[in-house]
């Protein structure tokens, strides 16, 4: 009985306040701070454009997204979210969230549903991976230290964004 309430609490306490770059529209704070890790794991410090998933405002670009999104499209993407936060339970047989784990830690558990042999996990991890990477390399610094300029667009497409502000 200790082990599970040791295990329940690890899984309980508050998300460190973390500050958007604007106000979100779909995402909690904790939402909020599981994509901004999820990122820093995918486009950390040091990478080779030197920008990393928060500083790309990726947690930002993918609250708007979302909020674009019906309902119940909107419900299971942030659901999506909340799985691999709390699959550390389930699937690594951790007593941390994915977001109290270490930097390196983090990473060894987004292998590990890379590599699973359950296609639902290995799915789930292909999608976030999916949605991040749209939103990394849409940011225009990005895109700006890739060497990409756009060919076309409207008017419309160089306006500046709020989640990038």
């Amino acid at each position: 009985m200790g082990a599970v309430g040791y295990t329940a609490h690890g899984h309980a306490h508050r998300y460190e306040d973390v500050e958007p770059a604007c106000p979100l529209r779909a995402f909690t704070r904790r939402e909020f701070q599981i994509v901004a890790d999820l990122a820093d794991v995918m486009f950390p410090e040091g990478n080779a454009l030197g920008i990393t998933g928060r500083e790309a405002r990726v947690p930002e670009y993918v609250d708007h997204m979302v909020a674009g999104l019906e309902r119940d499209k909107a419900t299971e993407m942030k659901a999506m979210f909340l799985l691999f936060e709390h699959g550390t339970l389930a699937f690594g047989l951790r007593t941390r969230r994915f977001t109290d784990l270490p930097p390196r830690e983090k990473e060894k558990y987004l292998r590990r549903w890379e590599r699973s042999r359950v296609y639902s996990r290995r799915m789930l991890a292909a999608g976030v991976k999916t949605l991040l990477g749209l939103a990394y390399f849409a940011h225009p610094a990005v895109r700006e230290r890739m060497g990409v300029h756009r060919a076309c667009g409207s008017a419309g497409d160089a306006l500046p964004r709020e989640e990038w502000s």
